[in-house]
């Protein structure tokens, strides 16, 4: 049976529309048609002249609802995980992993590809963050697991993780041209983070094949008039080289954001990278690495930011709100140009015929939580503003 979202001011990915609803069927976006055709359908959903905008794709998130991915390769794990961030608009994603053994990042792909399996799951790859990474910025990584890249790690990474992990994250100076060439020619997107690479190094490795940056100005050489570093590499860099953001007001200022989207509009996108939403947890451990939660952020015990204690839904509002970015620009930021650096912009990121139905309802102007549809099913959700 079809159902008809209807009322609303509609954003496609491209532009803002009104007097059209929304057809769905078998999860899947049938049509958009005038309102005054709506007549004969059953399930007309009326949405009180709200915003309908395309649900939000996380690429970096690590925890929510009392789990954390990398601590159990479970199918139940993930969807508790899953299912806290669904509830916050987050309707696809990449479950990451941080520095871990080689053992637990196979497993973890193993279950990662078996979940891909069922759109209904919205787990669009995995996220392998580190665990190569340069020990001066090591960030909230534990040095247990922080290491160089092998022959044997980078084969068995790509003989398990083709198809399913989608961002591999390391620091360019630490891993040889050849294992990124490897990784890319194999078809794994490498990101540059947790890096103190020279702004040389950052220039030479996106030309080795690195096509991303990972939460920009964190864990990475930071820009300076004599050494610009991996922040000013990527913000003089071309189009192949995209970047994700965390704008929660704690990782880095509006005004920084503001600089990067001016310098990097269509290729910056948002990303939580979350260590838990929904039940924050004032203590927990990863291989007895310690994490604490106090003031509204996640902390080593050395007092280094351990990921965010924010959703994509926080950060569409921060980015609106406090970074001043026009909302269409937000939105895709939100959804079309993660959808299109994972190249699945045919099937997500937008509300178009053929798309999947994954819809989030803004309230106007404040972009409150109205409502949450996955492949257009209504979402239970607690974070609603009724």
């Amino acid at each position: 049976m079809s159902k008809v979202f209807t009322n609303c001011s509609i954003f496609t990915g491209e532009t803002f529309v009104g007097n059209k609803s929304v057809v769905v069927s078998e999860g899947k976006i049938k049509a958009i048609i005038p309102n005054s055709q709506i007549s004969g359908y059953d399930d007309v959903i009326d949405l009180n002249g709200q915003l309908l905008v395309p649900g939000f794709i996380d690429l970096q998130v690590n925890g929510g609802g009392g789990g954390f991915y990398t601590q159990k390769a479970t199918k139940e794990n993930y969807k508790i995980v899953n299912d806290a961030h669904r509830e916050f608009g987050t309707t696809a994603l990449l479950p990451t992993l941080v520095s871990t053994s080689l053992d637990n990042i196979i497993a973890q792909i193993k279950i990662t590809k078996e979940l891909m399996k069922n759109p209904a799951n919205g787990v669009l790859g995995l996220h392998v963050e580190g665990p190569y990474f340069n020990p001066d910025k090591k960030g909230a990584h534990s040095l247990d697991f922080v290491r160089e890249a092998t022959d044997y790690e980078i084969d068995q990474i790509i003989e398990h993780g083709v198809g399913v992990v989608k961002i591999l994250t390391l620091a360019p100076e630490i891993v040889s041209a050849k294992h990124i060439k490897r990784l890319v020619e194999a078809g794994i997107p490498v990101s540059a983070g947790h890096t103190n690479a020279t702004y040389e190094q950052a220039m030479e490795s996106f030309q080795s094949g690195i096509t991303k940056v990972t939460h920009l100005y964190n864990a990475m050489s930071q820009f300076t008039s004599r050494a610009p570093g991996m922040v000013g590499a990527f913000l003089d860099s071309d189009d192949d080289v995209w970047g994700g953001i965390i704008v929660d007001g704690v990782h880095c200022d509006y005004a920084a954001v503001r600089i990067a989207h001016r310098a990097k509009k269509g290729k910056l996108f948002l990303v939580s990278d979350a260590s838990f939403v929904k039940h924050p947890m004032d203590t927990f451990e990863i291989d007895e690495f310690k994490i604490f939660f106090k003031d509204g952020k996640y902390l080593t015990e050395s007092g280094n930011l351990a990921g965010s204690a924010i959703s994509m839904l926080d950060s569409v509002q921060n980015s609106f709100l406090h970074a001043n970015i026009e909302l269409a620009e937000t939105l895709k930021m939100a959804s079309v140009y993660p959808a299109q650096f994972l190249k699945v912009d045919h099937e997500y990121g937008f509300i178009k015929e053929g798309y999947y139905a994954d819809f989030v309802v803004l309230e106007r102007d404040t972009l409150n939580l109205k409502a949450v549809y996955k492949v257009g099913e209504y979402v239970e959700s607690s974070v609603v503003v009724k």
